[in-house]
């Protein structure tokens, strides 16, 4: 049902991290699980390209990957700073940090060390956290991100709803994809509260 990988973009929360760059805080981004963290990643590293920011200065870590997998803070450090280019300011982003014990250590050394910018993802209570808020000496910004409201899902996901006629003569909707496949309405809604949906959150500018 739902196959689609398409970057799409999320314009409210894509400023706030363009409007940040460059500037000495590091940015957090926050929020429940599947609600787009990774993606507002990836559009921040699209815009970086499109500003002419060489791919060589970008660094992407995804401590969910069986690559960073059980790396230590020291090894975080050393992979990035092998990546270095001399001369040129780098941008560290780092998806799930908080799955590296003493992460805080890392990201200090890159901001003492580097020229670097720093993009990060994680959960809330930890990132946040006092004890981790005064590590990093309380210079970092908060980007919270909500889940996708059910009407931008069906746009994201390219499904469009439709009335259609019943075989006794009445009507009801259905839910096409972009193949022309057709599913209930409901069935759809099940796979959006899968995907980390939040029902009662509507399109008033949140995406």
């Amino acid at each position: 049902m739902i196959e689609s990988n398409e970057l799409k973009n999320r314009d409210m929360y894509l400023k706030k991290p363009i409007g940040f760059r460059d500037t000495e805080p590091i940015k957090v981004i926050t929020g429940i699980r599947r609600c787009g963290k990774s993606s507002l990643l990836e559009l921040m590293i699209r815009h970086l390209r499109d500003t002419d920011v060489r791919q060589e200065q970008i660094v992407e870590m995804n401590f969910e990957s069986h690559d960073f997998w059980n790396m230590t803070s020291d090894e975080v450090y050393h992979y990035v700073k092998e990546r270095i280019v001399p001369g040129k300011r780098m941008y560290l982003f780092f998806d799930e940090l908080q799955r590296i014990n003493a992460c805080e250590d890392a990201v200090n050394s890159f901001r003492v060390d580097l020229d670097c910018d720093i993009y990060i993802t994680g959960s809330n209570a930890y990132l946040l956290s006092s004890e981790y808020s005064t590590s990093l000496s309380g210079r970092c910004v908060e980007i919270k991100m909500l889940p996708l409201s059910f009407r931008k899902f069906l746009y994201f996901h390219n499904f469009e709803v439709r009335e259609t006629s019943s075989a006794l003569g009445g009507t009801r909707q259905k839910v096409f994809d972009k193949n022309g496949e057709r599913y209930d309405l409901r069935e759809v809604f099940d796979a959006y509260m899968r995907f980390g949906g939040m029902p009662g959150i509507t399109d008033m500018g949140l995406d």
